[in-house]
């Protein structure tokens, strides 16, 4: 299993399905998250939600095709595209997960969790 999956999964339900009671991080408010959540068209929800439960099923191409459908109605779901960066981490594709999360750390740009272990220059 890859050592950062746990990380990566907690951010992407963090960010995309957060209630009152999710881990507190220095970098994320649990509030902000249900408040981005309800600003979200329903059909980038249901996919987030898709995609989040087809990853916690190791079933990382159906998780791929969900976060890519996101991406797809709203480019700059910051949640939407990191889920692409875990599906495609999860399935050995780190040229294109490094893209994808790229991308999510320019729309996330005050979520640390984002950035690779050890880069402090963020």
């Amino acid at each position: 299993m890859n050592s950062r999956r746990p990380l990566v999964l907690a951010l992407a339900l963090a960010t995309s399905a957060c209630t009152p009671d999710d881990q507190r991080t220095d970098t994320l408010d649990p509030h902000a998250g249900i408040g981005a959540r309800a600003e979200m068209a329903q059909e980038v929800v249901a996919q987030l939600d898709s995609g989040s439960a087809a990853f916690r099923g190791d079933d990382f191409e159906a998780a791929l095709a969900h976060y890519t459908r996101v991406t797809e109605l709203d480019p700059e779901n910051g949640p939407g595209w990191f889920g692409v960066y875990m599906a495609e981490d999860a399935l050995g594709r780190a040229d294109r997960a490094a893209v994808a999360l790229e991308r999510a750390q320019k729309i996330v740009p005050g979520a640390t969790l984002l950035h690779e272990e050890g880069d402090t220059a963020r």
